[in-house]
């Protein structure tokens, strides 16, 4: 799904994982969309086993769907290459069908 990140409207295509417990964005994205995080030192494991570190946390991310509707979520800020995921919090809150 194409999303708008940010209030410069960074764009992004993000996965929509019904598996997923988290939203995450990664570092890159976090940073040209110049979002606060309140810093934090944990790491997740991926579907495959792999660790990745997460540092931050951006509370209330703003993000505007292709429809123009704008939302806020929590997002998990992660190092390195992952993919910009809505998870089961983003679709809980939205009341998603899927």
């Amino acid at each position: 799904m194409e999303v708008f990140i940010g209030e410069e409207e960074y764009p992004t295509i993000e996965l929509v994982d019904t598996g997923s417990e988290t939203n995450t964005i990664p570092e890159e994205i976090a940073i040209k969309a110049s979002l606060t995080s309140r810093n934090l030192n944990m790491s997740l494991r991926g579907i495959c086993g792999h660790k990745k570190s997460l540092f931050g946390l951006s509370e209330f991310t703003p993000i505007t769907m292709i429809t123009g509707e704008e939302k806020e979520i929590y997002s998990f800020i992660a190092k390195g290459a992952v993919h910009t995921i809505l998870g089961r919090p983003f679709l809980a809150d939205n009341n998603a069908k899927l």
